[in-house]
């Protein structure tokens, strides 16, 4: 391991551009780099737990609109950099979601002289393309999914396209994340309707209409490399996730490392998720996602997340490495071979196995009773609290519950820590998923 001393000047306070748990998280990494962390809340999220683990708060979203809509205060590109620079942060963090991939959001911070967490708006824009993407990774031969090359302007010319690859197919959002914007179509006769709905959700989630169509893969594993670059155009990957447990194309259940890959895909996929990342001169953590065929061995590209994930945790739990700090050091200007990680070697393995189980509420109401599992193995990061209100306009995920065990038989050991936590937790008044995921796990 070739470690150099770093003379980098590290960040000072950095304004949280979040909310809930990942706001949490990002104020316990910042505590831990010495730094001050801001936080900001909608009025009506003024009791919102993130604001008692940041140095200081600032309401933002005091119009009448943002009452009405309280996630429009966190998209407010104005009035956050109007608070980072009011209380003399140096950097921010935009967690996931709301603005965390957003390239307008990016550039402002930086012509403003406050540092962006995350990659440069330049990438923000390319992987933010989904449509850009597929053609990058093309270009450098890593195989995509068959589908259009271009955005698709009408259900007429996504009919024409359907039948020359062949149903059943997916309608994406070119901008699209998260899951959202996406639409299975069985045969011709639901092409009109379906390209409808989706283009509907797209603009409404992201902004933007754009849809393209992918032939769909039917029971594939989904399988996403973490990756770490740094501004001198090092990068390294922090080894595999399984993500395949979704409900209606959202994640439930994360695993790392990814139990039962073959070895010859694991490190094929490795290679093109470097080399992707590296053609698309990333910086910071990303995540880049295939779909494998099991029977085949085939794999594809499907997009890069150019952001922290929600199911980082469970890379950290296996290597040890600290993913929010490192974007921090990343930003500050650190080189990997700073911070011990100069090669893949110096990684090294992943130690053991690490479930992951994301706690939704599946209804709005105050939280009457709350307890969460603890234990050798266990870590949760949560954001509930008994007298919490949950409110439908925000995300319903409330905490994620990560069982690890770096011993023989590690990967039955961290599901079975994953179901007992589980089935410890206890939350009142509100509807949530724990029983399904201890259906799921069991």
């Amino acid at each position: 391991m070739s470690q150099e001393v770093s003379d980098i000047e590290p960040f000072k306070r950095v304004l949280i551009a979040n909310r809930g748990e990942i706001a949490i998280r990002i104020a316990k990494a910042a505590t831990a780099l010495g730094m001050e962390s801001v936080g900001v809340y909608a009025p009506v999220d003024s009791a919102s737990l993130h604001t008692r683990y940041t140095t200081e708060n600032s309401e933002i979203g005091n119009s009448a609109g943002d009452q009405a809509d309280p996630v429009s205060a966190y998209l407010n590109i104005e009035a956050l950099v109007d608070v980072a620079k009011a209380t003399g942060c140096d950097c921010v963090h935009p967690g996931y979601g709301f603005l965390s991939e957003n390239a307008e959001f990016a550039s402002k911070c930086v012509a403003e002289g406050i540092a962006f967490i995350g990659p440069s708006p330049a990438a923000l824009i390319l992987f933010g393309d989904k449509v850009r993407a597929r053609a990058l990774a093309t270009s450098i031969d890593i195989p995509i999914v068959d589908g259009s090359e271009e955005s698709v302007e009408s259900a007429a010319e996504a009919q024409e396209l359907a039948l020359d690859i062949g149903y059943p197919v997916m309608l994406k959002a070119a901008a699209g994340g998260g899951g959202r914007g996406m639409r299975v179509v069985e045969q011709e006769a639901e092409m009109s309707d379906a390209f409808e709905r989706c283009q509907s959700e797209a603009k409404a989630a992201f902004g933007n209409p754009s849809l393209f169509l992918e032939k769909r893969i039917s029971n594939p594993r989904h399988i996403e490399v973490q990756v770490l670059g740094d501004s001198e155009g090092n990068l390294v990957h922090l080894h595999e996730r399984d993500c395949s447990v979704q409900l209606r194309n959202q994640k439930v259940i994360e695993i790392a490392p990814a139990p039962g890959l073959e070895p010859d895909v694991r490190e094929r996929i490795f290679i093109d998720a470097i080399k992707l990342a590296s053609a698309g001169e990333y910086t910071n953590a990303g995540t880049v996602e295939f779909l494998v065929v099991p029977e085949t061995e085939e794999y594809f590209f499907i997009e890069c997340n150019p952001r922290i994930q929600v199911e980082h945790t469970v890379t950290e739990q296996v290597t040890g490495i600290d993913l929010v700090e490192a974007q921090f050091r990343v930003a500050a200007g650190e080189s990997l071979d700073a911070m011990g990680l100069a090669t893949q070697e110096d990684v090294g393995p992943p130690n053991g196995f690490a479930v992951q189980a994301r706690v939704v509420a599946t209804s709005p109401g105050t939280i009457t009773a709350y307890k969460e599992p603890s234990g050798v193995g266990v870590r949760v990061d949560a954001s509930g609290y008994q007298g919490y209100a949950v409110r439908s306009q925000f995300d319903p995920l409330l905490a994620k519950v990560i069982g690890s065990s770096h011993v023989a038989g590690s990967y039955l050991k961290a599901v079975g820590r994953t179901l007992r936590a589980l089935q410890e937790f206890h939350i009142g008044g509100v509807g949530n998923n724990l029983q399904q995921l201890v259906a799921i796990l069991s």
